[in-house]
């Protein structure tokens, strides 16, 4: 991994994801957990699911709680309608709130996911007076790491590839479509996020825990 100041220089536009990137994403987790259970006026049912994630549990996690309280009147594509859809209770990290702040250049996003589920995180973590483009996959039908989200937020933001820089989490589908395409990559592994374990390959130009110690300019 070749040191961050190489990577920087001449750069007029960055462009975000957003899960684990600018928050973490387990507090969008409890927070689609918590609405489940106030829906269903039973707290405990989604303290039960949250403690079954931070137990590991990833994809059943509906089928166990059912099990645990038999007779819940939701069906489980309810429970994911009411996930996907609610309001949900997330700030940004600090040092991404800071860094986003200090920012003078042109500003994208480009996140995958489901397109409700990503527009409601976008409003709820503040990010509309700071960020030019958003861009949600899910609206396009072309999702990371193809090259085809990158170049339309480039183009959008009037910028040549190789003066973006893409931050990302997730090694599996961040950083492939960016580099590619000539633009610089920046991987924040933050210690809590979901692919803290997952290994930086040779898409990912240069790696930090957060934003504290970074600035463009």
């Amino acid at each position: 991994m070749n040191k961050l100041n190489d990577y920087i220089n001449n750069i007029t536009a960055v462009i975000f994801d957003i899960d684990d990137t600018l928050y973490l994403e387990r507090d969008y987790v409890r927070s689609g957990f918590m609405a489940i259970g106030n829906a269903l006026d039973n707290p405990d049912f989604g303290h039960y699911c949250w403690s079954l994630f931070l137990d590991g549990v990833r994809g059943n996690t509906f089928d166990l709680a059912l099990h645990k309280f038999p007779g819940t009147r939701l069906t489980i594509p309810e429970m994911v309608e009411i996930y996907r859809t609610h309001r949900p209770e997330i700030s940004l990290c600090p040092d991404a709130r800071r860094f986003i702040e200090s920012l003078t250049c042109r500003t994208g996003i480009i996140s995958d996911g489901p397109v409700s589920s990503q527009r409601a995180k976008f409003r709820a973590l503040g990010l509309l007076p700071w960020i030019e483009c958003p861009l949600f996959t899910g609206e396009i039908g072309i999702s990371k790491p193809a090259p085809a989200p990158y170049q339309i937020v480039s183009r959008t933001l009037n910028t040549p590839y190789e003066q973006c820089v893409y931050i990302g989490d997730n090694p599996k589908k961040d950083f492939a479509g960016a580099k590619s395409l000539g633009m610089k990559t920046i991987r924040i592994r933050r210690p809590q996020s979901l692919h803290v374990s997952t290994p930086s390959d040779l898409n990912v130009d240069a790696e930090l825990e957060d934003f504290s110690h970074f600035s463009l300019f």
